[in-house]
């Protein structure tokens, strides 16, 4: 297996883009900037994180059309930034960060070759993180949360503005990679709709929709205003867009449960992450087959008879 330079660099891009499902090398470029626009650590994160997943796949001699594609990276990118989230930057956080790319490519294997007809969308990343975390609080290491350029900021008083709001729905796309900053949600927004118009329609979507149903349980306001409710559910409505993009009100469902999904982890004090996300799609997607197994028992049934 060989790795030219545009095999690479098209592989790390493409890496970036699957971390929101577009496999597209220029939205994962934009992806990138949005990030630094942010936070040039964890822009570090990120990138040291493909690079180890790029190097294992090499290394163990994975499909390279796969690799290629950038399914082996994105997870591993979302761990990258996950690390320099929560820890400063450090010789143990950066192998952490070199571990961690390393462990969800490695998962992310097994998913695609023994668990093939389940998807895996992001649970390489959640349990690398989880675990990541588990070994920080035994060795009772100080979790230090990164902090966005306008984290905090919230119009100057207690009543949400419009422009409160637009900026917490591209924060809401921005926090699918821990971008707190208004303007990188906007970057990713616009490379999602320079690759595909209707992906960044649905993410949008999700992303307002969860504002209102996250307001209208009168969640606290500041999480709403940060996009924390919004960043799962942009997720669950380009994932189901995509498979079912004729049932709408199915996608509507979907961000309803993964907002109440986020909450619910709140609750538990467990860092959500993306899991809201996988659980409420491949819900959806079981719910779908169990019906369409249904249906075509039932339309059998009435040949026969």
């Amino acid at each position: 297996m060989t790795f030219p330079f545009e095999h690479f660099y098209k592989s790390f891009l493409r890496s970036c883009g699957q971390v929101m499902l577009q496999g597209n090398a220029i939205t994962g470029l934009l992806f990138l900037l949005g990030i630094a626009l942010n936070s040039t650590t964890m822009l570090l994160g990120i990138t040291l994180a493909i690079i180890s997943a790029l190097a294992v796949a090499k290394l163990w001699q994975f499909d390279l059309t796969v690799v290629q594609d950038g399914l082996y990276g994105f997870n591993a990118a979302l761990v990258g930034v996950a690390v320099f989230y929560f820890l400063p930057v450090s010789f143990f956080s950066t192998l952490m960060v070199i571990f961690g790319g390393a462990f969800s490519t490695v998962l992310m294997h097994f998913t695609l070759t023994r668990m093939a007809r389940i998807p895996a969308f992001t649970t390489p990343f959640i349990l690398s993180t989880w675990l990541i975390l588990l070994f920080i609080e035994y060795t009772e290491l100080t979790i230090i949360v990164s902090h966005s350029l306008d984290e905090g900021y919230f119009g100057g008083n207690n009543t949400a503005t419009v422009i409160d709001y637009f900026q917490a729905s591209m924060r809401g796309i921005g926090q699918v990679m821990l971008q707190g900053y208004w303007l990188s949600g906007l970057f990713f927004f616009c490379a999602l709709f320079i690759h595909a118009r209707k992906v960044a329609a649905w993410a949008l979507f999700g992303s307002f929709t969860s504002l209102l149903i996250a307001t209208g349980l009168n969640f606290p306001q500041e999480k709403i205003i940060m996009g924390l409710y919004g960043f799962n559910s942009c997720l669950v409505a380009i994932a189901l867009s995509d498979r079912y993009p004729a049932k709408p009100w199915l996608i509507t469902l979907a961000v309803l449960v993964s907002v109440l999904l986020t909450r619910l982890f709140e609750l538990l004090t467990l860092p959500a992450l993306t899991a809201p996300f996988v659980i409420t799609t491949l819900l959806c997607i079981g719910l779908v087959n169990l019906k369409n197994f249904y249906d075509a028992k039932r339309s059998a049934k009435n040949l026969l008879f």
